[in-house]
């Protein structure tokens, strides 16, 4: 590594002004502040934001607490004797105390260079409400009254100012002391308004969802919190807050509707993870490299490989938003080959590492799809019936299973210009993690779930449906009861299980009926599945039947096959149902005759 001076990589590394001072792997994303960030046309100094108030939310380990951090340099640059500056190096900001910094190597070569400073300085109160997370819900309030009071202690060893935050009433609530730390900040600098950024907002919450702990203290607690940023927007600057889900937003932020989430705005779309321009340019040195250190690691296999893993994220349901790259998953895969020679040998052969168990947020969805043994709804939505905005606590304690995958990672938008959005895997990393390490309980050995996929290929490939569903079967009773006790953890299975094919396939494939749970193409021959989960085959013959299925299809020259699947899980018993009809033959049966005329078999 040394020899070829690459930047390092250090995948958990979250330290902007690190990475900038050591030549630390950093893909620049200051230029997106021009817009994020623009302000009022005014000729006084630090002219006010457009929009103060700014949301993001964004899967875990995408790069969130980065960018936070990015911003706490901007907007205040380093502290007084920061040990990565004792020299003093700095340009000039506007209203920068005494004893602060901000050295130009931060911004060198950045977009951010010629521009930074058209804020001016303003002394920045960070939270990470993941530091402020409490065992029962009824002690979120004074996990977060101790969590801002740690940034007063902060702030008053930071101006050697013991009087920031003391005026507060020692039982204040934690909205009185972020109020009183507001405004003890302006009047300590000046009337240098401060900005507030928050970390992890929904981190209290989301620990609690879908456990027996009540949600309403949390809820209560956060709400306080929230609207004091409304409430004290003359006391501030700016604030922008991240999180993992957007589940929480309208319970937590409804008091504080000034917010503008800008989590599926198609501009801000890479703000966080990287598109493939970026990792075709930034990462070009590495890919020379690998290639030295293995022939088999070409240069444009390694991106190929690459994109099929990690890439295939896209945060709105518009398609004109980029698709990205998870950051640390990519970062953690190529460090791990760099350094070790088994990863460098299992990479040469197509096998790159994978740490999206590690990168996701398995618990939330564990929980969900486990724990509390809760029926889901169907998988998978279009755009038009995508997202509910307007959420009740009721929602919070019963959650969508669909919008929970999507923010957690598990699921991104696809579709949007032939067909209508829907929702499936970004890539097979995160298929392969939700087969493998979400549903299944530890009594399938890996070898045995990658040998299923090419059974069940095999199976299509050959026209023997009797013969897929069976080893379907067959994979099916390795599974926890608890762990496929829906339509929708089912479907969720099958989607993993289709996408690791690499065959052509949609889920949730809409058409003037309506929607087919999976479509999967192979060759001349396509496959329309309907999935239903302990009811009957009959029912899914006749939605398929009666909603015309795949019916576009039937005038291209192709062999078209309706597959219904009934999945029977009881306490007692387990069991697969399967139907195989001729497409036409099915979609011309009488609406009386639903015995259909397709071969049938019963539990394999």
């Amino acid at each position: 590594m040394a020899e070829h001076k690459l930047p390092y990589l250090s995948p958990s590394d979250a330290d902007f002004a690190t990475m900038r001072r050591y030549g630390g792997f950093y893909v620049d994303k200051t230029g997106l502040f021009r817009d994020l960030f623009k302000t009022m046309q005014s000729t006084l100094p630090n002219p006010p934001l457009l929009r103060s108030h700014r949301f993001l939310a964004r899967p875990r380990r995408f790069g969130k607490t980065l960018l936070i951090d990015t911003l706490e340099a901007w907007f205040q640059g380093l502290s007084p004797g920061h040990r990565l500056n004792p020299e003093g190096h700095t340009t000039q900001l506007n209203g920068m105390p005494a004893g602060w910094t901000s050295p130009p190597w931060l911004w060198d070569g950045l977009d951010a260079e010629d521009w930074h400073g058209t804020h001016g300085w303003h002394p920045v109160i960070r939270l990470n409400l993941a530091m402020a997370t409490a065992e029962s819900s009824d002690d979120t309030h004074a996990c977060l009254q101790r969590h801002i009071n740690d940034a007063i202690l902060i702030w008053q060893d930071r101006s050697g100012n013991t009087l920031i935050g003391a005026k507060a009433p020692p039982d204040a609530s934690p909205g009185q002391l972020l109020t009183h730390l507001a405004r003890d900040l302006a009047k300590t600098y000046n009337k240098q308004t401060p900005v507030v950024l928050v970390d992890e907002y929904d981190a209290p919450l989301v620990n609690h969802i879908g456990t027996e702990q009540p949600l309403e203290p949390a809820v209560k607690a956060l709400q306080n919190l929230f609207s004091t940023l409304k409430d004290d927007a003359n006391l501030l600057y700016g604030v922008f807050v991240t999180g993992i889900t957007r589940l929480t937003l309208r319970n937590l932020f409804s008091p504080a509707n000034n917010f503008d989430d800008i989590s599926d705005k198609p501009p801000y779309g890479s703000i966080c993870g990287f598109t493939e321009d970026e990792v075709g340019r930034c990462l070009a040195p590495y890919r020379e490299v690998l290639a030295e250190m293995d022939p088999r690691l070409s240069d444009n296999g390694i991106q190929s490989e690459w994109r099929d893993l990690y890439n295939g994220y896209r945060f709105s349901e518009r398609p004109a938003a980029p698709r990205v790259y998870n950051p640390f998953t990519l970062t953690w895969g190529i460090s791990n080959v760099l350094e070790d020679p088994d990863c460098l040998s299992d990479a040469a052969e197509g096998n790159w590492p994978s740490a999206w168990s590690d990168s996701g947020n398995p618990g939330l969805i564990y929980r969900l799809a486990s724990d509390i043994h809760r029926n889901f709804p169907p998988t998978g939505t279009t755009g038009k019936e995508g997202r509910v905005h307007d959420l009740g606590l009721g929602d919070l304690e019963n959650p969508s299973y669909n919008e929970i995958m999507l923010d957690t990672g598990y699921y991104t938008w696809h579709g949007g210009n032939e067909t209508p959005a829907y929702l499936n895997f970004p890539n097979l990393e995160v298929a392969k993690s939700w087969a493998r390490d979400i549903l299944e309980t530890g009594r399938v050995k890996s070898e045995q779930h990658s040998l299923v996929v090419g059974d069940l290929v095999a199976a299509l490939a050959n026209g023997d449906v009797g013969a897929f569903c069976r080893r379907l079967e067959k994979y099916l009773y390795h599974f926890s009861f608890h762990n496929m006790d829906s339509e929708s953890s089912f479907n969720t299975l099958l989607q993993s299980l289709f996408l690791q094919t690499g065959l052509p396939t949609s889920s949730e494939k809409s058409s003037l009926g309506g929607r087919s749970d999976h479509e999967i193409h192979f060759g001349d021959r396509v496959y329309v599945f309907e999935v239903k989960f302990n009811q009957s085959i009959d029912v899914a013959r006749e939605q398929i039947r009666t909603r015309q299925y795949g019916r576009e299809h039937m005038d291209r020259a192709r062999d078209v096959v309706a597959v219904s699947l009934n999945l029977m899980r009881t306490p007692d018993y387990s069991g697969l149902e399967y139907a195989e009809d001729n497409l036409a033959e099915l979609l011309a049966e009488s609406d009386n005759n639903t015995d259909g005329g397709g071969p049938y078999w019963g539990p394999g």
